[in-house]
């Protein structure tokens, strides 16, 4: 969708580089990609205690791309304000319709989440931690 827009609108940069400012791609990736972080975050039931802090951060990060395209004066701010919605609202809209789990079918018997696991296993000279992220 951002490079669609890019294409229909034709808005030229504030540096006058080319015509392709609105919406920023930098940021709507940004925000799609905190979203889904996010949204990976709310799943683990062991973070409860630094997930607020890690979705906080996200965010600010994400913000701060954001801030970042309008100080190199690549971007105007409604260019990032849009491109910041419409990353968030396509990454939410499509991970809630397709990639959420039914409440039921998400856990295992141990009560687990089977969206995200982990598993600990030994090497010939250590070991590692393997993570599973299912969607």
């Amino acid at each position: 969708m951002t490079d669609g827009l890019k294409d229909w609108s034709n808005r030229e940069r504030p540096d006058g580089s080319d015509d392709k400012s609105f919406p920023s791609g930098h940021t709507s990736h940004a925000f799609a990609f905190t979203t889904l972080a996010n949204r990976n975050l709310d799943s683990i039931d062991s973070l409860e205690n630094v997930r607020t802090p890690l979705q906080i951060a996200n965010t600010i990060l994400a913000s701060g791309v954001a801030w970042a395209r309008i100080e190199a004066h690549k971007h105007y701010p409604s260019d990032v304000l849009f491109g910041a919605a419409l990353g968030h609202f396509m990454t939410a809209f499509v991970h809630d319709a397709f990639m959420n789990l039914p409440e039921k079918d998400r856990h295992n018997s141990a009560g687990r989440d089977r969206r995200v696991d982990w598993t600990f296993f030994s090497t010939g000279h250590g070991g590692g931690l393997a993570l599973d992220f299912r969607f």
